[in-house]
């Protein structure tokens, strides 16, 4: 399974959970998460992404033209929060 890097890149008007642009964590081949030391990830967020973070894992057994592939951004479930970039490594 792919590992994925997934970062803060805009907060829209409001984090509950204070994360900043260029904050991060790491989704692991073996089905992990990494976060920096002293960092934290909102459960509500985190909840609303995983369902996505695993089918991006597993891009490469996914039809061509699935939309996983070409959707790198994504939204927590406050449409007034935070913006996160999902990347492949």
């Amino acid at each position: 399974m792919k590992e994925i890097r997934v970062e803060v890149i805009k907060v829209i008007e409001r984090c509950g959970a204070k994360h900043k642009p260029g904050d991060h964590f790491y989704i692991r081949g073996e089905g992990t998460i990494e976060i920096p030391a002293n960092k934290k990830i909102c459960l509500y967020a985190l909840n609303s992404l995983f369902p996505f973070l695993t089918a991006k894992q597993r891009e490469d057994e996914l039809p061509h033209d699935d939309w996983i592939a070409e959707t790198e951004t994504l939204c927590c479930p406050d449409p007034k929060g935070v913006v996160f970039k999902v990347s492949t490594l």
